[in-house]
């Protein structure tokens, strides 16, 4: 089994700070970058920053916005990706940057991923994955085509019901797929979900840490039993604490 924790590239302090709580947790054995444009570093940029910190994970996965690609033009960070050893990335839409001068292209996740795939064979490519996008057939129809389109596996958002994600792991039984989960530790954090994500929330949810580790807790174990892989992405939460609860 994999475990990714997912670390905001803020600025390069920040990355190797929090960082350095991972030789504590074995089980953490990824690391995925959001690339997140009101921030000076990039994905692909984090990941030599944690190699030359010391942090060297199995994989570092960074992530690429497919809308920042042309397909006209050759992917520009190949010679980047091989000099690093990048041999992982996500592959996601992105939103429209709020800066108007950022030239931004009609390149869809699957075309990213079909483009990455032939200049870059050897690289191992992770699509994203959102069951709040629409419906249940909607999104396996999706998955379906970016699988046809070369992706290797699955990355989804997060998960606050189990009884949502064992729905889904059905369809996706036998791929790659890294589960996503995401501590909630308030009622305006769990209204942005709700409200900006249409996420699915149960009744018994509650906005504390003792709530989010039971639930953590009960994802990771359903990751092992089924041959899947845990994604983390803890957002506003003490790390420490809540990784020392998950992996208690």
């Amino acid at each position: 089994m994999r475990v990714s924790l997912e670390l905001i590239p803020r600025n390069e302090e920040s990355l190797i700070s929090s960082s350095r709580l991972l030789p504590r947790f074995s089980e953490i054995n990824c690391i995925n970058i959001p690339d997140l444009l009101r921030f000076p570093v990039r994905s692909w940029e984090a990941c030599p920053i944690l190699e030359s910190a010391g942090i060297n994970p199995i994989d570092c996965i960074p992530h690429l916005r497919a809308m920042d690609f042309s397909l006209d033009l050759p992917f520009p960070h190949t010679e980047f990706f091989i000099k690093q050893g990048i041999n992982h990335v996500l592959v996601i839409a992105g939103d429209p940057p709020k800066d108007i001068n950022i030239k931004t292209y009609n390149t869809s996740s699957t075309a990213l991923i079909k483009k990455l795939k032939r200049e870059m064979p050897g690289i191992k490519v992770f699509a994203a994955f959102d069951p709040y996008r629409s419906n249940i057939r909607y999104e396996i129809d999706y998955v379906k085509e970016k699988e046809d389109a070369g992706a290797d596996g699955f990355m989804s958002q997060p998960f606050f019901d189990l009884r949502l994600l064992e729905i889904y792991a059905e369809y996706l039984e036998g791929k790659q797929v890294f589960w996503g989960i995401s501590p909630v530790l308030s009622e305006s954090s769990r209204n942005y979900w709700e409200s900006r994500n249409r996420a699915i929330i149960p009744k018994s949810f509650k906005p504390d840490l003792f709530w989010n580790v039971d639930f953590g807790r009960r994802v990771h174990q359903f990751c092992k039993q089924h041959n899947f892989n845990l994604y983390l992405m803890p957002i506003k939460v003490d790390l420490e604490a809540y990784l020392s609860g998950l992996f208690a």
